[in-house]
C-alpha cells in the first residue's frame, strides 16, 4: 500500500515514516521544501494550499495526517489555519482523488484538565483549554463531515523519547536544578513514546473498520515517579522543590502576558504537571490489539540517552 505522511519532518512523523517503512509500505512524505527524509520519496506540498496537494495525494491509497502547528503561546489564526484550514485541505483534497482512507493524529489536550481519578475514555467531555487544543478538536469536527471516507482519530498525551522538545527542556531543568514539583508530585500523567503512537496509527489504518477514535498511551505514572527516573538514569542528586499549585497558577498567568520565553510557565504546563489525568487506552487495546513497547523506565533511558549526546 502506498502513503502519504503530512508532518514527516516532525518528531512523530520520522518514527512513523520509518515504522511504515519496516511493516512494508511504501511511503510518501510531504514538505513545503526539498529535503531529505529517509525511508520516504519527499513530495514538494503545504497542507494551507490545497492546490499543492493535489499531486501528493493521487499517488496514494491513504493519508497520515501528521502536520500541524503545535505551541503553547501560539495566536488563534495561525491555529486556525494550519490545523482547522490545513485539515479540511488534506480530506478535501483525499475526496477530490478518490483516497478513502486518513487517520488524523489529535491530541488527548481536547479533554482539558477535569483533575479526576477516573480514567478519561474516548468519549469523556471534551474541554480543551488551548488555542492549539480547541484547534486539534475542530480539525475532528471538520473530519466527521467527510462522511464517505473512513478517517481514524489518534490522541496521545504528552509524548516522550528520543528527540522530544518537551522532553529536552524538562531534563535541562533537572541537570540545572531549575525544576519543582507543583503540588506534591503525586498526581498522575498520561505519556506516549513517538514509537507507541505511531504503532496505534498504523493499527487503526489496519484494523479499523469503522473510523473512529483512540488514545494512544504508553504508560502512566505519577510526576514523582518520572522526575525520579530522570534523576537516577542521569545520576543527579535533586534538592527537592515545591510550588503550590495556585502560586504556579498565578504565575503563569503574568507568565503568558509579560514573558517572551518559550520554556516559562503557561496555564498548560501548569495544569499538566500540577492535575490528575490519566488516559485510557483500553479500546485501542480491544479493538486494534494495541500493546504498547515503552514503559517507563525504557522511555526514559532512551531520552536521557538522546539528550547526553546533544551536549
Amino acid at each position: 500500500m502506498r502513503v502519504l505522511v503530512t508532518g514527516a519532518s516532525g518528531f512523530i512523523g520520522r518514527y512513523l515514516v520509518k515504522k511504515l517503512a519496516e511493516r512494508g509500505y511504501e511511503v510518501f512524505a510531504l514538505a513545503r521544501r526539498n529535503f531529505k527524509i529517509e525511508f520516504a520519496e519527499v513530495i514538494r506540498g503545504d497542507i494551507t494550499d490545497i492546490e499543492s496537494l493535489l499531486p501528493a495525494v493521487s499517488k496514494v491509497d491513504a493519508v497520515f495526517h501528521n502536520a500541524g502547528y503545535a505551541d503553547d503561546r501560539g495566536k488563534k489564526r495561525d491555529f486556525y489555519r494550519v490545523n482547522v484550514n490545513g485539515t479540511k485541505n488534506v480530506a478535501e483534497a483525499c475526496r477530490m482523488k478518490g483516497v478513502q482512507r486518513i487517520v488524523y493524529t489529535s491530541s488527548a489536550g481536547v479533554y482539558g484538565f477535569p483533575n479526576k481519578k477516573e480514567p478519561l475514555t474516548e468519549e469523556s467531555p471534551k474541554k480543551p483549554m488551548n488555542a492549539y487544543h480547541k484547534s486539534k478538536l475542530e480539525g475532528e469536527n471538520v473530519l466527521k463531515k467527510y462522511t464517505e471516507m473512513k478517517i481514524s482519530v489518534i490522541r496521545p498525551p504528552l509524548v516522550l523519547g528520543a528527540g522530544a522538545r518537551a522532553g529536552e527542556t524538562i531534563l535541562k531543568r533537572i541537570e540545572n536544578g531549575k525544576i519543582a514539583y507543583i503540588g506534591n508530585g503525586e498526581n498522575f500523567i498520561s505519556i506516549a513514546h513517538p514509537i507507541d503512537a505511531s504503532s496505534c496509527m498504523i493499527k487503526a489504518l489496519e484494523k479499523d473498520e469503522e473510523g473512529d477514535v483512540f488514545n494512544a498511551v504508553s504508560f502512566h505514572c505519577r510526576i514523582r515517579e518520572l522526575i525520579e527516573e530522570i534523576t537516577r538514569e542521569m545520576n543527579i542528586e535533586l534538592k527537592e522543590k515545591h510550588i503550590p499549585y495556585s502560586i504556579a497558577y498565578l504565575i503563569s498567568i503574568f507568565s503568558e502576558k509579560f514573558s517572551k520565553n518559550e520554556f516559562s510557565l503557561t496555564r498548560y504546563r501548569v495544569k499538566s504537571f500540577g492535575r490528575n489525568r490519566i488516559i485510557s487506552f483500553e479500546k485501542a487495546k480491544k479493538k486494534l490489539g494495541y500493546t504498547p513497547e515503552y514503559d517507563l523506565k525504557k522511555t526514559v533511558k532512551e531520552m536521557v540517552e538522546w539528550y547526553k549526546t546533544l551536549s
